[in-house]
């Protein structure tokens, strides 16, 4: 046979190779649905009316809710559901009077914070809503997941819930919080009138697998039960995320979050139990706080679009077909590569056909996770750097198996020497470039995910491509000078340990990060192992020291409860001040923008001094919860000290 025929032929099995992943990828699913009467509503769901690029947090800015939006999405709740649950009243005050207008109850929440001022005005509103609409009002719920947050003290919220009981004699009054923070505070129980637990089997501390979800919430429930005699129970919270990371066996899918809700709504009937499920439409703006998986608790998107999470079949990829035609025209684009190149031999057509297929389904999922997850210009362009350097790698690997011929790169240290020369670059310079790239690049994702575990994706299927051509293009040789080899390979593998000690061997997408990050360690560490970093010894000793006085000053300003205790009773105590305004500068990402601005300084004025303060900057992103910021820093300016240092 030919070129072109073979060439046809290859394309008409890799075609047909990337239909049928993407069908089955995408094939609805039948779940069993619980058996209900026909005319039967559930009973209560939160319910936030924000759309896509609207939150909370847009009050101050002079947002205004549409009451049209509260019309429509209420409209929508009433067919279902008997009552919903809101969490404030700030810049809601018309929700309950449309829940008057389509018949459903409310659990009117009122939010409770660190500031007393702002709880106060919160509290006399919900009040006020409470005495308008009572014949609607089903209960007052005084702040959600306060305790947890550390915001207030028992006994400071208990003062607010009798507060309210007071002024609203007629109405039940309650606190909404994870299960086990009623257990911690047992003075809080005595003066509500029933209690509001959270059971959220994803966000456990051990996070708890769809298969035991509900077995776990069951033996809550009944702990619960045991604790509290004679006190009613509603779950307030309980829900499955149709997207984001895994946490440990616990894995967000559409068809998990169908799973559970099923199976939670039939165990709730069988048990005669009160709920509330979390919750009505998927509210992006949570992203912000809770990482890709935050936005996505919804029955129904943010276009108000059915999920099918209640009825129906589910699929893992509605929107499968448009997938397949991505992933056809990154295979197209391999043909480029076929013509510029002498004929192969079969086994050669095998590996090529393979590679495209694989390669062309590869890139278009972290494409489609990508799409799921970022939230903001910066997230975007992460997006658009690590799709490059993946299609890059791909194309680059095709070329090695067509033309039988290795690409050879220059070393980090000569492809970082390039940017201060800014000499004509060579074909060796351009590919270590690319390696220096990719390995920046997991570099900064492995302390995202080493610092800021919790609310951070993987972005497996972005790097798998690049690991696997570096480690094939990889050549042994003299190791000299190859600091920045042997540091990177060193950080890659601790980073490595650190995700998979802290997310267990359960959950399989950290297992896979952990073999792409040693995939990428290896042959550097192969290519520098009898390097020495003995210069750098006094700089590790003081990034050590510092991360290490750090920690502690986080532990007992911003994670000590004696500290949140102390701060409740006396907030103009100095120690109390200086806890608010860091907790402000976190808050604005002033600790990372001060790294980023740093390392940019440093490498303006290459002084090794500049470089080890920017690091410096960035352990204090670190402990302050700015990671994504200084992991850019650390990185940058890390990569430019051992330059500077060692070559």
């Amino acid at each position: 046979m030919n070129q072109t025929t073979n060439c046809v032929i290859i394309y008409i099995f890799a075609f047909m190779a990337i239909f049928g992943f993407w069908y089955a990828a995408g094939y609805p699913r039948f779940i069993p649905e619980p058996e209900l009467r026909t005319d039967q509503r559930l009973q209560c769901v939160s319910y936030a009316p924000f759309d896509k690029n609207q939150s909370p947090f847009d009050f101050n800015k002079g947002l205004i809710i549409s009451e049209k939006r509260i019309d429509e999405d209420l409209a929508i709740l009433s067919k279902h559901f008997d009552c919903i649950r809101t969490y404030s009243v700030s810049g809601l005050e018309a929700i309950p009077a449309y829940a008057e207008k389509y018949g459903l109850k409310v659990f009117l929440g009122a939010w409770v914070g660190a500031d007393p001022l702002l709880t106060q005005k919160e509290l006399q509103k919900a009040v006020e809503l409470a005495v308008n609409y009572s014949s609607s009002i089903k209960a007052v719920v005084v702040g959600n997941e306060a305790l947890l947050r550390s915001e207030v003290t028992g006994a400071q919220l208990a003062r607010y819930i009798k507060q309210v009981k007071s002024a609203l004699p007629e109405i039940s009054v309650t606190y909404a919080d994870v299960w086990e923070f009623w257990l911690k505070h047992p003075e809080v129980a005595p003066v509500t009138d029933f209690l509001m637990i959270h059971i959220l089997p994803y966000w456990e501390d051990d996070p708890v697998s769809i298969n035991g979800a509900m077995d776990h919430i069951k033996k809550i429930r009944e702990k619960m039960a045991s604790k509290f005699p004679g006190k009613e129970i509603i779950i307030g919270e309980t829900g499955w995320p149709s997207e984001g990371r895994m946490r440990e066996s616990a894995l967000p899918s559409r068809e998990n979050q169908a799973r559970f809700m099923r199976g939670f709504l039939a165990l709730a009937e069988k048990e005669n139990w009160q709920y509330n499920l979390i919750e009505a439409f998927d509210q992006p703006w949570k992203r912000i706080k809770e990482g890709a998986v935050g936005g996505y608790w919804g029955l129904y998107d943010y276009n108000r679009a059915d999920k099918n999470v209640l009825s129906g079949q589910v699929s893992h990829f509605p929107n499968w077909m448009n997938l397949f035609f991505q992933s056809s025209f990154i295979a197209i684009l391999a043909f480029f590569i076929i013509r510029s190149h002498p004929p192969m031999n079969l086994s050669g057509w095998l590996q090529f056909s393979l590679i495209m297929t694989a390669g062309a389904i590869i890139i278009v999922m972290q494409g489609h996770q990508f799409s799921v997850i970022s939230r903001n210009l910066w997230e975007y362009l992460w997006a658009v750097i690590v799709l490059i350097q993946s299609f890059t790698a791909y194309m680059l690997i095709l070329y090695s198996v067509s033309s039988g011929n290795k690409p050879i790169y220059a070393s980090l240290g000569d492809s970082f020497s390039f940017f201060r020369k800014m000499s004509s670059p060579t074909p060796e310079i351009l590919m270590g470039i690319l390696r220096l790239a990719v390995l920046a690049s997991a570099l900064i994702a492995s302390l995202g995910l080493l610092f800021d575990a919790r609310y951070r994706s993987f972005n497996n299927t972005g790097f798998i491509i690049p690991a696997i051509a570096l480690a094939w293009f990889s050549r042994s040789g003299e190791n000299h000078q190859k600091a920045l080899e042997k540091l990177i390979a060193i950080f890659l593998s601790i980073s490595a340990a650190g995700v998979f000690i802290h997310e267990t061997p359960l959950n399989w997408q950290a297992d896979i990060w952990v073999g792409i990050c040693l995939l990428l360690a290896y042959p550097l560490w192969q290519e520098s192992k009898d390097c020495s970093l003995r210069p750098l010894l006094s700089c590790g000793i003081i990034v050590f020291a510092v991360y290490a006085a750090l920690f502690v000053v986080r532990h007992i300003m911003m994670d000590s409860s004696a500290m949140a205790l102390v701060c409740s009773d006396s907030p103009d105590d100095f120690f109390c001040l200086l806890k608010s305004f860091l907790g402000k500068m976190m808050y604005n990402q002033v600790f990372g923008l001060t790294s980023l601005v740093l390392a940019g300084l440093a490498i303006w004025l290459n002084k090794v001094s500049l470089f080890l303060i920017a690091i410096l900057a960035s352990l204090c992103s670190f402990m302050f919860y700015n990671v994504s910021m200084g992991a850019i820093a650390f990185v940058i300016a890390g990569l430019n000290l051992v330059h500077k240092k060692l070559y």
